[in-house]
């Protein structure tokens, strides 16, 4: 067996992963899809991708999505033949030591809501469910777009950080040091987007998305507290998707978190629906 650490994906280790994951979801009955993407990883130069190989076939891997300094979202595959063999636990093992060696403290298993196994998994290793999270696709026979938008859209530059960490820090409070790494990794890909929503020249919200082929998956998207519940947030996300449809994207799709049911209400009616659930659980690095 041969198990190697990358900090990035290339072109022929991400056909070998999207090999393995058709494999999974097909046995499995899964939806979700590896994100082969490290560049909204804090600190590019850490190890975030473990595979392990029998000869030259993948046969197991691990994932870390690391967009602070603070957590990071494991999520893993595994050949069903492949199973029960100790591959995962050796995988863990390593990402483990990168985690700590970049002093990374909370871990978080992504595992999709119907996976019993991967719930089994996580909680054989104490972790706890901590939240679910929805990914919805657009209904394109229910999108309608807008007859007039009050807000104008502004696709921003490098100029403009200062505007869009202050914007960002207000709606979703998150630390500077955590929101400027955020934003200048947007900034810096040549897969995202960032969109600022100006009312009367002031920026009121934001969004951002990720581009994989003909599909683009809207993150980071929010209205400053003072003009929450005026419809804003409806016209700032119409103005995203008719972007990205101008573009030549017609697959959209866009996450939630349980918890924020506003956010949930605003996604249905807009004409996103449900395509997959997935269950977070949450443990100490140290006590993997």
């Amino acid at each position: 067996m041969i198990l190697k650490e990358l900090n990035d994906y290339s072109d022929n280790v991400v056909n070998e992963v999207h090999h393995l994951e058709q494999i999974c979801q097909e046995h499995d009955n899964l939806k979700g899809s590896i994100f082969v993407d490290t560049t909204m990883n804090f600190n590019q130069e850490m190890n975030s991708i473990f595979l392990m190989y029998d000869g030259d076939q993948l046969i197991s891997m691990l994932t870390m999505f690391v967009p602070t300094a603070h957590e990071a979202e494991i999520t893993a595959l595994t050949l069903p033949t492949q199973r029960r063999k100790g591959y995962f636990k050796e995988l863990l093992s390593k990402a483990v030591e990168e985690l700590i060696k970049y002093e990374i403290t909370e871990v978080l298993f992504v595992v999709e809501s119907h996976a019993i196994s991967g719930k089994q998994v996580s909680t054989h290793l104490g972790a706890q469910y901590d939240f679910t999270e929805y990914s919805l696709r657009l209904d394109p026979r229910k999108y309608v777009p807008l007859a007039k938008n009050r807000l104008e859209g502004f696709k921003p530059s490098e100029k403009d950080l200062k505007k869009m960490i202050d914007t960002s820090m207000r709606i979703f409070e998150d630390s500077y040091e955590d929101t400027q790494g955020i934003i200048v990794n947007i900034l810096q890909s040549k897969m995202r987007d960032q969109y600022l929503g100006l009312l009367n020249d002031e920026i009121i919200g934001m969004g951002s998305s990720s581009h994989d082929g003909d599909e683009a998956s809207i993150f980071g998207f929010g209205i400053i507290p003072e003009f929450r519940g005026k419809g804003y947030g409806y016209e700032l996300l119409h103005m995203i998707v008719e972007q990205l449809r101008q573009s030549g994207i017609r697959e959209i799709v866009i996450e939630v978190d349980s918890n924020n049911k506003q956010a949930f209400n605003l996604y249905q009616k807009f004409g996103f629906q449900i395509e997959t659930a997935f269950e977070y659980y949450r443990n100490k690095a140290s006590e993997l």
